[in-house]
């Protein structure tokens, strides 16, 4: 058994420590069964071969930053709402190379409050996104307002 398979285990049963909010023989035997048993199904589950373009520790952080962006868009998004907002139908490029990378990148934009994917086509994607009225935005423009701190931390977890 490789080193970062006993991290990762170790890491699963701390938190299933935590969440049970006690620590005892029992606690930890279970905690160390149901980590091994969640360790090996996505181990075997999960195509882990086809993301091996990422740099995963490059992504540690990464749900904490999309956290923080949620917040932000979220409060631009009322102040449109509130002073009047047009919906516009755009195409995005990216310049992320990893297909799964991609798919994160647009995740992360649609999880963002004030945009909606509607499809998804190689390194293009087309959303419904809300705008200001009667904002005449060129396209270098929208694509930073919509995808360009997101896409600068995700390229740099490509390999």
């Amino acid at each position: 058994m490789k080193v970062g398979n006993i991290f990762i285990i170790l890491a699963l049963t701390c938190v299933w420590i935590l969440l049970r909010e006690e620590f005892n023989v029992a606690t930890l035997l279970s905690g160390l069964i149901f980590a091994t048993a969640a360790h090996f199904f996505c181990y075997f589950a999960l195509p882990t071969k086809d993301m091996s373009d990422v740099k995963f520790s490059k992504l540690a952080t990464y749900p904490l930053f999309l956290i923080g962006q949620v917040y932000v868009a979220g409060f631009h998004v009322i102040k449109l709402i509130f002073a009047g907002a047009d919906a516009e139908i755009i195409q995005v490029k990216t310049n992320i190379e990893s297909e799964s990378l991609r798919i994160i990148l647009v995740d992360s934009v649609t999880l963002t409050p004030g945009s909606v994917l509607i499809r998804l086509e190689g390194n293009e994607f087309t959303l419904l996104w809300l705008k200001a009225k009667g904002s005449n935005l060129s396209v270098e423009e929208r694509e930073e307002s919509l995808k360009g701190a997101l896409e600068r931390r995700l390229i740099k977890a490509q390999k």
